[in-house]
């Protein structure tokens, strides 16, 4: 099941998309059919780069399954379930501070769908692993572990689900915080998403920690990092739970926004969040590479919450917006989309002359070829207009193969090593954005064609359709 660079890349950005105008559990009035909104933004860090150059670590996965029924997926009032004890809940107060804000925690937890467990645990040299808890569904996981480092430097790590072959089970992580094993215990959790259709799923898979550390010298100022620790976790799935779980409403509408139309399958509501199946029409005539602020409102009259989507995933063809869960009855539900971000096919077509650091064709004029490019390498800078709005937020992606002046076929790799901000504009207030590829060790006649297959370019518009009454 393997992820094309594009595709990773693509969900890399929609999820930094998310977080730069996510309104978590916020109370609307009336004023949200004006716009008026509160946002918490985020500004891209440095540190991204180093999230881009290690973009195959996003697979991140744990699966353990215990046997519920739909009813208990229905997202419910902010009173605990029946079926939850003080006792049940007495696990969760280690883990309060780093998720108890966390909107989709709160509703699972309220419907005692996260399950203590007891057992799954392991240690290879000096690092401990056990799972505490957890919820699983049929798009994926949401798990609580506790991990020891008896070892006296602090490292860093990533969690994942493989099968015994050791391979990932899993597509896209949403963190508690940056993970990193300090000496001594740390607590935390993780959503993960499944790679492929849950009745796909093994029964017996192994829970991996790999710890990442510093190999060999800074070559270029670069530091290389590898895996020098693992743990393996056995752990063993039920997959009629898992068939189960959740409750599944279909749609099969379509909205038109900004003259295109995009296509809502099945709505599906589950532990780990809330997901909602979309579509392009092949009519479009621009080609859509993501949609701007989608959220869902639940609730009534002029007292709604909005949950607004943080990534969006491709399971074996289908493509589902993802958005967190909410421990609110949804009463109605509805889900607004406030634009597209696309391109019409003929504003695809990126054609660049490395050597003369120019551009011959482009999108627009917010694209730029930096100094630093060559006959190797192309090094692009994307001037965004502001540092707020998810519609901006810079993923200007290429499609690797390109045709040089001579009509000959190459293929591109995304380079790590160029900065996501050059440090020469990194004071300004709105710095551009660099994307870096390395073309190859042969002199290339120029001009260089290449297709965009992603690009902030927002179409504005809006729409609304009631997913239920």
């Amino acid at each position: 099941m393997a992820t094309s660079e594009e595709t990773l890349l693509k969900e890399y950005y929609l999820s930094l998309s998310a977080e730069a105008d996510e309104i978590a559990e916020l109370k609307l009035n009336a004023a949200i059919r004006k716009g008026i909104t509160r946002s918490k933004r985020f500004n891209m860090s440095l540190k991204a780069r180093y999230v881009l150059g290690s973009v195959a670590m996003l697979a991140i996965l744990l699966l353990f399954v215990f046997p519920w029924g739909s009813e208990a997926l229905k997202p419910r009032s902010g009173a605990l379930s029946p079926q939850v004890t003080v006792q049940d809940m007495k696990w969760f107060e280690a883990y309060s501070k780093v998720a108890g804000s966390d909107s989709t925690v709160n509703s699972a937890l309220a419907a005692g769908l996260i399950k203590p467990i007891s057992g799954a645990t392991a240690e290879t040299d000096g690092y401990v692993l056990t799972v505490e808890a957890v919820a699983a569904d049929r798009m994926g996981i949401l798990f609580f572990y506790k991990l020891e480092n008896k070892n006296l430097s602090a490292s860093a790590y990533s969690l994942s689900v493989t099968t015994v072959a050791d391979i990932e089970l899993g597509q896209g992580a949403y963190f508690s915080s940056n993970p990193k094993a300090v000496s001594g215990v740390t607590r935390g959790y993780q959503k993960a998403l499944w790679n492929r259709n849950y009745t796909k799923l093994p029964e017996r898979m192994a829970v991996k920690l790999s710890v990442v550390g510093p190999v060999g010298g800074v070559v270029d100022g670069i530091q290389n990092f590898a895996t020098t620790n693992e743990v393996y976790v056995p752990i063993t799935i039920e997959q009629n739970a898992v068939a189960q779980s959740g409750e599944t409403v279909s749609i099969n509408r379509t909205m038109e926004i900004a003259g295109q139309d995009v296509e809502i399958g099945d709505v599906y509501i589950a532990a780990t969040g809330i997901y909602v199946e979309t579509a392009y029409s092949p009519q479009n005539s621009v080609e859509i590479f993501g949609l701007n602020s989608p959220h869902i409102l639940l609730g009534g009259g002029n007292d709604f919450t909005a949950l607004y989507s943080k990534a969006s995933i491709n399971v074996e063809g289908k493509q589902y917006l993802v958005f967190p869960g909410s421990e609110l009855s949804p009463g109605t539900m509805k889900l607004q989309i406030d634009g597209i971000n696309g391109l019409e096919e003929s504003a695809q077509e990126l054609i660049v002359d490395t050597d003369k650091k120019q551009i011959i064709k482009g999108p627009d004029d917010r694209l730029r070829i930096t100094a630093a490019s060559n006959t190797h390498s192309l090094i692009m800078e994307y001037q965004r207009p502001s540092n707020k709005s998810a519609g901006y937020i810079a993923n200007v992606i290429l499609d690797r193969t390109f045709k040089d002046g001579a009509g000959k076929l190459h293929t591109a790799t995304y380079n790590s090593a160029v900065p996501t901000i050059d440090p020469a504009h990194a004071d300004e207030k709105v710095p551009p954005i660099q994307y870096g590829y390395k073309l190859g060790t042969a002199e290339l006649p120029q001009p260089l064609t290449f297709k965009i297959i992603s690009y902030p370019n927002l179409i504005k518009g809006s729409a609304e359709l009631t997913l239920r009454k």
